[in-house]
C-alpha cells in the first residue's frame, strides 16, 4: 500500500462478520478509507437471535441494535447499501457492483452462507421460509397466524431452537428430519433423546427418520399440506426450512480464488490472492468451517491488521456453542470435522449430563453439557486436548 495515501479497504457484507472486521479496522486505523458493500439494509443485528426472537416478543425492527445510519457514522463508512458485488477485478483491484466499481488496496469477503434448498415437489414448495437474515424473519412474523401449526424441516441447531421458541410461545411446531434424533450431528444419541422428549412433553410433534417429499396448498383455505416419504400428510399454516446453510462462495469462485467447502484462507485470513481476505460463514479456515460468533470475532482481530499491512495470525479460542433450547439448556463443543472417536458419558443425574468426545488416541476433542452442568463450560474448555 502506498505510504502517501490512507489505505482503502472494501468489505463485502454487513453481517456480524462484515461489521466485526470493520470495527477492528476502524479501531486500528482512524484514517483508513472503509467501504461497505451490501445487498441488505446495513442495520446491525444478531443473526443467532433470530431463532429465539419470538419468545422474547421481538419484531424485525426491535431486533436491530444499531441502525445503518448509526453504524455508518460510528465507523465513518462509505456505505454502498442495496448494492450487489457482481465481479472482482483482481488485476485492477476493484469490486464491480450494481452501483459502479469500488477500488481497494485490500478486500474482505464477508458474504455469509445461503440456505440449502432441498429438492421438494409440490406447487407450494417455494413458500417455505428459511430465516437467515432480518427480512426473512420479518416475513416469517407477518405470515405467522396466532397459535399456528408450523412445519419445520430440519432438526439441527436452527430447527431445534425454532421448535423450542415456537412451542414456548403458544404455537404448534411439527419437526421433520431424515436423521433419527434432533441435533444428531452435534450431540451423542442420549442427549438427542433428551432434547426430543423435553420438547415433545411441551407439544412439539416429531417425524424423525423421514423427509418432506412435497408441499402443496390446502385448497380453499389458507395453509399447506406436506407429504412425507412414507405417505404421511401434515397440515400446517406455515413452513420453515432449516435444513442447513452452504457457504456463499460464488463471488470468490468466479474470481478464480481457491474454494473448498468455503473460501480457503491461511492463518492470516488471506485467500489465494494475498490482497483478498475472507471471514465468517463463507470462509474455510485452516481448521475448517466455523459458523459461530466466537470464531468471527477471533478472525476479525487477525484479519484487520493483516489487511492493513501487518500480518497477524488468527487465534481461535475453544469454539463452544450455547444451544438456545430453554426446555433443555445445552453447551457443546463439537469435535473437529471428521474426527474419529466416540462419545463417553461422564455424568447423568438430576442436574444434567456431561459427555466428552474422545478420539482414537484417547484425547478429549469435544464435549456436551446439559441443564445445570452448562455452568462447567470453562472447566471443560480447559480439558480439551488433554488425555481422557
Amino acid at each position: 500500500m502506498a505510504d502517501s495515501l490512507p489505505p482503502s479497504i472494501v468489505v463485502v457484507g454487513s453481517g456480524l462478520a462484515g461489521f466485526g472486521v470493520l470495527r477492528e479496522l476502524r479501531r486500528l486505523s482512524p484514517e483508513a478509507k472503509l467501504t461497505m458493500v451490501t445487498l441488505e439494509d446495513g442495520h446491525f443485528y444478531s443473526k443467532p437471535a433470530l431463532s429465539t426472537a419470538l419468545a422474547k416478543g421481538k419484531t424485525a425492527e426491535t431486533l436491530i441494535t444499531s441502525n445503518a445510519q448509526k453504524m455508518i457514522a460510528q465507523l465513518k463508512l462509505d456505505a454502498r447499501i442495496g448494492r450487489e458485488a457482481e465481479v472482482i477485478d483482481r488485476a485492477g483491484k476493484a469490486v464491480l457492483t450494481t452501483g459502479g466499481p469500488v477500488h481497494y488496496d485490500a478486500l474482505v469477503l464477508a458474504t455469509g452462507a445461503l440456505p440449502v434448498q432441498p429438492p421438494i415437489a409440490g406447487e407450494a414448495a417455494h413458500r417455505a421460509i428459511a430465516v437467515n437474515q432480518l427480512d426473512h424473519y420479518d416475513r416469517f412474523r407477518k405470515e405467522l397466524p396466532d397459535g399456528a401449526r408450523v412445519l419445520i424441516m430440519g432438526s439441527g441447531l436452527v430447527g431445534t431452537e425454532f421448535a423450542n421458541d415456537l412451542v414456548t410461545t403458544g404455537y404448534r411446531p411439527i419437526v421433520v428430519d431424515m436423521l433419527d434424533l434432533p441435533l444428531a450431528q452435534l450431540v451423542p444419541p442420549a442427549v438427542g433423546e433428551k432434547v426430543r422428549d423435553a420438547l415433545a412433553a411441551q407439544g412439539v410433534e416429531w417425524h424423525l427418520g423421514r423427509k418432506v417429499g412435497a408441499i402443496d396448498y390446502k385448497g380453499d383455505v389458507p395453509g399447506y399440506v406436506a407429504t412425507l416419504d412414507d405417505g404421511t400428510r401434515i397440515e400446517a399454516d406455515l413452513v420453515l426450512s432449516a435444513v442447513g446453510l452452504r457457504p456463499n462462495v460464488a463471488l470468490a469462485a468466479e474470481a478464480g480464488l481457491e474454494v473448498g467447502m468455503g473460501v480457503k484462507v491461511n492463518q492470516y485470513g488471506q485467500t489465494s490472492d494475498p490482497n483478498i481476505f475472507a471471514i465468517g460463514d463463507c470462509a474455510q479456515y485452516p481448521h475448517g468451517l466455523s459458523a459461530y460468533v466466537t470464531p468471527i470475532m477471533a478472525a476479525a482481530r487477525g484479519i484487520a491488521p493483516s489487511a492493513l499491512g501487518t500480518p497477524t495470525e488468527m487465534r481461535f479460542p475453544p469454539l463452544s456453542v450455547q444451544v438456545k433450547t430453554t426446555l433443555l439448556p445445552i453447551n457443546l463443543l463439537p469435535p473437529p470435522h471428521q474426527t474419529s472417536g466416540e462419545w463417553r458419558c461422564l455424568e447423568d443425574d438430576a442436574q444434567g449430563s456431561k459427555h466428552v468426545f474422545v478420539d482414537t488416541g484417547g484425547i478429549v476433542r469435544g464435549y456436551v453439557l446439559t441443564k445445570d452442568k452448562c455452568e462447567q463450560r470453562m472447566e471443560m474448555d480447559a480439558k480439551v486436548g488433554e488425555a481422557a
